[in-house]
Formats: structure tokens, sequence, C-alpha cells
């Protein structure tokens, strides 16, 4: 696994990432300063965005571009074995991302329409309308494994609104460890 690469840009200078633990590490030297930095995976979208000659990892909560990288730089396969280890290692990290798999107990209907009614009083529902109805369909059929994984989809989707869902609606914690709220009901 490519874990180093060095990057070197006639006007923008010299760029260093190295995959360290749980975390990238990044120096820069640039005509405009020098910056280093450490960002852990599990911060990152596994999947980057392209502009131009750069390219992106983003923030998984505020979409901010976190790691910046040129494109093709040394060379293309080296830039491209780099870049799929970076998408591995961020894959790894994910185990405080919610998954269906988490919730060990049965979901009842009530329970799911507590959750929906709890982020309609508390949030705006036009903001979160993906997530609304996702949950409606897990209502309708609350066993169904891949109606709950919808549900999780469309929170991972949110960004920064997902703070707020899980401060309103105590179901999404069941989703992040196997340990069930008895109360939700």
């Amino acid at each position: 696994m490519n874990t180093k690469i060095s990057q070197i840009h006639p006007d923008l200078g010299t760029r260093e990432f190295e995959l360290i633990g749980d975390a990238i590490e990044y120096r820069i030297s640039s005509p405009y300063g020098d910056e280093s930095l450490s960002v852990v995976f599990s911060v990152l979208s596994p999947e980057p965005v392209v502009d131009g000659p750069m390219m992106y990892f983003l923030s998984e909560v505020n979409r901010e571009a976190l790691i910046k990288l040129f494109v093709d730089l040394p060379d293309a396969d080296t830039f491209a074995k780099f870049v799929s280890a970076i998408k591995q290692r961020i894959k790894e990290e994910e185990f405080g991302k919610l998954s269906g798999d988490n919730r060990k107990t049965a979901i009842t209907k009530e329970q799911v329409d507590t959750t929906i009614r709890m982020l309609e009083t508390n949030m705006d529902p036009t903001s979160i309308e993906a997530l609304l109805a996702t949950l409606r369909e897990l209502a309708a059929a609350p066993n169904d494994r891949d109606k709950l994984n919808h549900v999780v989809d469309a929170f991972h989707s949110l960004g920064v609104q997902q703070g707020a869902v899980l401060s309103y609606a105590s179901f999404f914690s069941t989703l992040i460890s196997s340990s069930a709220l008895d109360d939700l009901g």
C-alpha cells in the first residue's frame, strides 16, 4: 500500500502527504507560506471531488475541503494508488457512523412515528425532507432492513444537520451502537 506521496508543482510549491495511524499528515510549502496539519480519516468523505487540476477530500460534517492534492502528481499511477489508499483508510475508519446493522432490537411503528413527530416539531421539515420520506417508508414496514438502511443513507447525506437530528430524535442513537433505548415509544 502506498502510504506516502510528494507532489511538486512548478508554480504552487510542494505538498507531502503521509498516512499515519488513523490520520493523514500533510506539509505544504508554497510561495504563500508553509502549512502542516493532521486530519483523521473518520471526518473525511471517501469520495473525493476533482476540480480542474486539484482533487479534494471533503469533511463529512461541513463539506469543507480538508485534503487538497494536485491531480496526477508525481505521476498518474502513483497518484491513483495513493488516492486508493486514502479511500480505503477512510472506509476502514467509518466505525463511528450510523449503521442499520448496529440496531439489534426490533423497531416498532410507534418508535418511528415518534421520531418523525420529534423531527417535524423541532426542525424545519423542508430541510430534512429526504430523511422524513425514508422514515415514513420505514414506519410502514419497520422490520424491513433495506428501508432502515435507506434511513441511514438519508441521515448521512444531511451534513451539518446530523447533529440536530441526533439531538431531537433518540432513535438515531440506537443506530450508533447495539444498545437499545427502552424509552423510545
